[in-house]
Formats: C-alpha cells, sequence, structure tokens
C-alpha cells in the first residue's frame, strides 16, 4: 500500500508523543499512587509501612490493682523501647471476659499474647487456640496451668509467702495466734504463697491459724473480714498475715478503729506504695516487694524472643525481698 510522506511524518509524530507521555509518567511518583494524596509515601511517617513492621503484642491483665497498674506501665516502657505496638486489655475480674479478650486478639492476629490471669484453670482453652493459631502466649503475674503456655515472667510467689510469715514468726517468738488474708482461690498467687506461709507454719507448731479467707486482693473485703473475725476471736488474734498488701491495709483500718493495730502486727505482699508509706510510718510491719515492671519488662522481652523463634527459659521468676521500716525508703524512691 502507497502512503504519502505527510502520513508518514503524523504516525511518527504520534508515537513519538505517546512515548514522551509514559516516559513522564515513570518519573512522577504520584502516577497510580493513591495513598500519597497527604504528600506522604506509604514509607514515611505515620504510614502503613511503618505500622506493618512494628510487632504486635496484646496484653490482658485481671485487673488494675495499684500492681497491675506497676505492670502495666512496665509493659508500655518496654514496648516503646523495643518499637512494639502495644494493646493492654483490663478483664475487670472477669475470667469469661478474659477469655473473650484473647480470643479476639487471635482474631486480630497478633504476634503474642501477654495474659496477667484471672484464674489459674480457666483460661487453657483459649492458650490452647493461641498455640493452634501460631500465637505465642506469655504468662504474666500469674501462672496458667496449661502446657501451650509458652513461658512465664512472675514473682517466686513461695518466697514470698514464706519471707512474710517467717516476719510474723519472728515478731511472735513462735508461738501466737494468726488470721490469713487470701487473694482469689485458685489462682496461683494465692496458692503459692498459702504453701510458703505454711511451710514456715510447719516449722512453728506453736503458731495456730484461727482463719483462713479470701478477700480477693481487696483492700474493702478485708477491712470487713477483719471487722468479723475482731468480733469471732476477740482478744486471740496476736497477728495478721495477708497475701497483698491492700488487704494488709485493709485489715490495718478495722484494727485502727478498735485501738488495736499497736498489739497486732500486719504483714503484706507487693510493696505498693500505700504500704510502704504505712510502713515508713510505723503503722504496717512489713511487706515483700515484687518488682511490677521488672516482670513486665521480662514478659515482653519474652513475647518478642518467641516472635523471632529464639530460645527461652520456660519459667522465669523474680526474687523476692522482705521489706521493713529500716529498708523501705529504697523501694519508696521507685515511686517518686
Amino acid at each position: 500500500m502507497f502512503v504519502s510522506a505527510k502520513r508518514k511524518i503524523s504516525i511518527l509524530f504520534s508515537l513519538f508523543a505517546v512515548f514522551a507521555m509514559l516516559v513522564a509518567g515513570c518519573s512522577n511518583p504520584s502516577v497510580g499512587n493513591t495513598s500519597s494524596d497527604s504528600g506522604q509515601t506509604e514509607a514515611g511517617s505515620g504510614g502503613s509501612a511503618e505500622k506493618k513492621d512494628k510487632l504486635k503484642i496484646g496484653a490482658t491483665v485481671y485487673y488494675m490493682t495499684e500492681f497491675i497498674t506497676l505492670a502495666t506501665e512496665g509493659l508500655k516502657k518496654e514496648a516503646e523501647e523495643q518499637n512494639v505496638e502495644l494493646t493492654v486489655l483490663d478483664a475487670n475480674n472477669d475470667v469469661a471476659k478474659q477469655i473473650s479478650q484473647i480470643e479476639n486478639l487471635i482474631s486480630q492476629k497478633v504476634d503474642a499474647i501477654i495474659v496477667a490471669a484471672v484464674d489459674s484453670d480457666a483460661l487453657a482453652p483459649a492458650v490452647q487456640k493461641a498455640k493452634e493459631a501460631g500465637i505465642p502466649l506469655i504468662g504474666l503475674n500469674m501462672i496458667i496451668n496449661s502446657p501451650d503456655v509458652t513461658a512465664y515472667s512472675g514473682p517466686n510467689d513461695v518466697e514470698a509467702g514464706e519471707l512474710e510469715m517467717q516476719y510474723v514468726a519472728d515478731k511472735l517468738s513462735g508461738k501466737g495466734n494468726i488470721v490469713i488474708l487470701e487473694g482469689p482461690i485458685g489462682t496461683s498467687a494465692q496458692l503459692q504463697r498459702r504453701e510458703g506461709i505454711h511451710n514456715v507454719l510447719d516449722k512453728n507448731p506453736e503458731i495456730k491459724v484461727l482463719a483462713e479467707q479470701t478477700a480477693n486482693w481487696s483492700r474493702a473485703e478485708a477491712l470487713t473480714l477483719m471487722e468479723n473475725w475482731l468480733q469471732s476471736f476477740d482478744g486471740q488474734i496476736d497477728a495478721v498475715v495477708a497475701q497483698n498488701d491492700e488487704m494488709a491495709l485493709g485489715a490495718i483500718q478495722a484494727l485502727e478503729s478498735k485501738g488495736l493495730k499497736d498489739k497486732i502486727p500486719v504483714v503484706g505482699v507487693d510493696a505498693i506504695k500505700d504500704a510502704c508509706e504505712s510502713i515508713k510510718n510505723g503503722v504496717q510491719d512489713a511487706t515483700v516487694f515484687q518488682d511490677a515492671e521488672k516482670e513486665a519488662r521480662q514478659s515482653v522481652q519474652l513475647a518478642i524472643k518467641a516472635i523471632k523463634g529464639e530460645p527461652i527459659e520456660k519459667d522465669n521468676l523474680i526474687k523476692m525481698e522482705l521489706v521493713t521500716k529500716e529498708n523501705v525508703d529504697k523501694y519508696l524512691s521507685i515511686y517518686q
């Protein structure tokens, strides 16, 4: 077919124009990038690529006691330092709610889950679901009775019970009557602190337990229970052993209302700020320090190692320390 010279020039010009447009399009970063409407690329600050690169860890805690509040701060500090995206949920001491929280975190496909358990036994099926989903689950502060827990970071609760009970045994010179305020029945802290307390009692047969009952870590419940005991055992109680400081402080309120605190020593566990101040003021007699921030930070570290497939120890226990008026300033400095 014959093509005129004019027609050839027209075709060449059209091809050149198309080629020029293609080159311009390839050199413009906004072409075909709908996410750059704000003027930022995906890798810019706050962009989706940055978020995608971060590990995501979800945590659920039994409820916001003063101790758990400190632990939560530890979780946040470590997560920030490790550039981890962290979500912390409060189960409000409701085991069904905590199970639901774990299942929701699994469905969100977080990289790891940290759990301060409401109940040591009831969470086992949820823990199994996490394992089946390939998500490491780290126990924090409370042991979960499941072989599927990846690792545990928490206190040596047997040691805590031994330390507080030995303090009271020495105060009573190995002879007298005590009452024991316990944590929620069935939790690892309640069981293991009880074990530690009774380890010492077994060596001091002249110390009698008048009553041993839960006040569920609660200052208010301990106040009511102690009031009842003061009526039931009028003049017979020589000391109060509480498995945590909140309950110790509740018992102290009841004793003070009857003018009995100076006669009856009270011990607790956790070394929360209120308890340390009470010890410094000569009211509460002693407590046992467990490092909430250290436990929490360690749980995040374990979670990250598990995500990366690095070897970790199954049980990671924090050493406990007796706190009395002689050394309480050291522990009060934590809160300043």
